[in-house]
């Protein structure tokens, strides 16, 4: 790559895509994780007589559609259409909060906060993510971290925000007021957005908007299953911490709100801090290590009996999961290291994650109105993760097979060139030659 192209790359260019894709997570996934706050206010106020499960599918119907229209943004982006993405999306987030300014009723809500904010949602997030990938080639992590780290700004200021708008001027003007703020910010990433460095240009062979290539590869589908059991767990806590503190700790509606939005400051922690260190140790490995302790925590959950345990829990877990939600980009980027098809392969394992978010919370809801209670929760979230760390031990092992296989070659080269004694480097070279495991791994990957 000559070097002027590298400064490029690395420069004004690649940065204003943090920005735009920062400001995009923060008007997406920041509201997203906002819900919480929604939920808390829906089942004590216009939707009392809904149950909590009934009231979480708005929610999980918006989570959903964000990651599941992925499956079509994602490629369309990899062709050149980012611009075409974030004003459409930007369109429908401002039309969805606007209408939802409005509802009265389950249905109007479902609709409005739940779909037409969705498909918003989903248009802009997995471009945003991609563009990121495809302008940093190699230690993407750091820049993914901070440009994801919009959803956990988000996620501190919405909650209070709503809050503190909606009684002062009501739920209305609450919701418009959302909205404004987010079709500005949203306008500004739509000035910085820049096409893929080199757009997919379709022949007459290859004339889908979904390149069907990647539902064949084994390793893309172990990886979506994975991110599918993940969040099923990981936005369990965000809907229900408000309720939980409510119900369970007997605190005021605001503590929770201020709770939900201290578990989204600790997620941009994590989010910075593990996207860095992920630079050094590698996407999989610190991926792994954090579903570890996020099952640990989700496994103690119900035990937690007064403000301050809530307070450590969502501290600690939020700082996990925001690396978690982070890492995936980075992660998927590390599985498939060329950048073609970068935007279908992210969108598809968001595709997978859409249905984890679709189906999680609900369940999390129906086990929380049964006699198993917050109980129930717990070890259904915590079980969900142990089986996950099972399941990414395929990853870690397979690239840690590899890397020891690379690094025992340059070692032979090192030696090679300082001239060491022929027998010193045979030797290194019959035990390189001798990890069977490692070859056949890295030969079948």
């Amino acid at each position: 790559m000559p070097g002027n192209e590298h400064g490029t790359r690395y420069g004004w260019l690649a940065w204003s895509q943090v920005i735009a894709s920062f400001l995009i997570s923060f008007c997406t996934l920041g509201l997203g994780n906002s819900y919480g706050a929604f939920q808390s206010y829906y089942q004590h106020n216009i939707l009392e007589s809904y149950s909590p499960s009934d009231i979480s599918w708005i929610g999980t119907t918006q989570g959903f559609l964000l990651s599941i229209v992925g499956i079509i943004s994602g490629p369309l982006y990899d062709r050149g259409y980012m611009k075409s993405l974030v004003y459409a999306g930007t369109a429908l987030n401002v039309l969805g909060l606007v209408a939802t300014s409005f509802s009265t009723n389950y249905a109007w809500t479902f609709v409005s906060y739940g779909v037409i904010l969705g498909l918003g949602f989903g248009i802009l997030y997995v471009p945003a993510q991609a563009a990121v990938q495809a302008h940093f080639t190699c230690k993407a992590a750091l820049p993914t971290g901070i440009s994801m780290a919009g959803s956990s700004v988000g996620g501190i200021i919405f909650p209070i925000m709503f809050r503190q708008l909606v009684e002062a001027i009501g739920f209305a003007w609450a919701c418009r007021a959302i909205a404004l703020m987010s079709g500005v910010l949203l306008m500004v990433a739509c000035a910085l957005v820049k096409p893929p460095p080199k757009p997919i240009v379709l022949t007459q062979t290859q004339d889908t908007i979904f390149n069907f290539r990647v539902l064949y590869d084994w390793k893309l589908l172990l990886f979506g299953c994975c991110a599918l059991v993940l969040d099923m767990g990981i936005d369990v806590p965000f809907y229900f911490i408000p309720t939980f503190v409510q119900e369970r700790l007997k605190r005021p509606p605001e503590i929770g709100d201020s709770l939900l939005a201290a578990m989204n400051g600790s997620s941009l922690f994590g989010r910075i801090f593990l996207s860095w260190l992920a630079g050094h140790l590698g996407p999989l490995r610190v991926f792994h290590s954090s579903i570890l302790a996020a099952c640990v925590l989700l496994l103690c959950w119900f035990t937690v009996d007064s403000l301050a345990g809530i307070i450590a829990f969502i501290i600690f877990f939020g700082f996990f999961v925001g690396g978690l939600m982070s890492l995936i980009p980075s992660s998927v980027a590390e599985i498939f290291p060329d950048t073609h098809l970068l935007g279908a392969r992210i969108g598809l394992v968001e595709g997978f994650q859409g249905v984890g978010i679709l189906i999680g919370p609900p369940i999390a809801g129906a086990i929380m109105d049964s006699p198993a209670g917050y109980l129930g929760v717990s070890v259904f979230c915590g079980a969900l993760y142990f089986a996950l760390i099972l399941v990414m031990g395929v990853f870690t092992f397979r690239r840690r097979s590899a890397t020891s296989l690379e690094e025992g070659g340059d070692e032979i080269l090192e030696l090679q060139d300082r001239g060491a004694p022929p027998g010193e480097t045979d030797e290194r070279m019959d035990q390189w030659k001798g990890s069977e495991v490692s070859i056949n791994i890295v030969i079948k990957s």
